[in-house]
């Protein structure tokens, strides 16, 4: 039997979109102090998500500058992988436990992220875990279609009393678009790669359904297999994710327009 799970369905308000690269860490910190898991939903405005390697980019400043000249803030993730793009056609999930065992790694894998299956599966979406050959951020544990075609990109991290898988559903995001700019961003940073936009594709591809829909779906997955209890987040979560809004950020080394 599955303890119960703390459901943090955020509403899309002008700060928590803005707040949302840190919003599963700021709550995995109460899941350590607490031991009660969560799930954690979320939108974002866009920005792009980069990965630990990506700190040794070569011209990793030129990119950094180039986002920010399109209006893209950057963020730092906790959890493994490259660079990913999310906006409003994405919706993000985190789903948290206590965990202190490096060697459970597969298996958080699996059973953190078994109510994005079960949920997709509601909108008639089968979608099992598989590496997406071309795409972008590409990982063994990204949720993909039997077209291969990956559908949710998913990550894991695992720090002192955590694991969190999170990930972001592709719902109506445009892969051409995302993957040029994501492939634009590499090269502006001295990493030459070749992204395939045919290796991702979106839900509402598939399935008639916009990201409420989506979002009910998630919670109808995960509620198959967790008990979920609603909750909001915290002044102590909304200060820390303040506070790791600005620790995470990857600040470009001029002001944005300067050039």
């Amino acid at each position: 039997m599955h303890p119960p799970y703390r459901l943090v369905d955020l509403q899309p308000t002008a700060e928590l979109l803005r707040l949302s690269p840190v919003l599963g860490e700021a709550v995995a910190q109460t899941v350590v102090q607490t031991g009660i898991p969560a799930l954690v939903l979320r939108r974002q405005t866009p920005y792009m998500l980069l990965g630990p390697r990506d700190r040794r980019l070569p011209r990793l400043a030129e990119g950094i500058q180039w986002l920010a000249n399109q209006g893209l803030p950057a963020f730092f993730r906790l959890s493994g992988g490259a660079a990913v793009f999310l906006d409003g056609g994405c919706l993000s999930f985190a789903v948290i436990r206590p965990c202190r065992d490096l060697t459970q790694w597969q298996q958080n894998f699996r059973d953190l992220t078994a109510g994005v299956v079960r949920g997709l599966a509601t909108l008639g979406v089968d979608a099992h875990f598989g590496l997406a050959d071309g795409a972008y951020c590409p990982g063994p544990f990204d949720l993909v279609i039997d077209a291969g075609q990956k559908i949710a990109g998913v990550a894991q991290a695992i720090r002192a009393g955590f694991a969190m898988v999170s990930g972001m559903l592709l719902v109506h995001q445009d892969p051409e678009r995302t993957t040029a700019l994501v492939q634009d961003f590499y090269r502006r940073a001295g990493y030459m790669v070749n992204y395939r936009a045919d290796a991702v594709t979106r839900i509402d591809a598939i399935a008639p359904v916009d990201i409420d829909r989506v979002q009910e779906a998630m919670i109808a997955g995960f509620g198959q297999i967790f008990q979920l209890k609603p909750s909001t987040l915290s002044g102590a979560e909304k200060r820390l994710a303040r506070d790791l809004h600005t620790l995470r950020a990857a600040v470009p080394a001029v002001p944005a327009g300067s050039r």
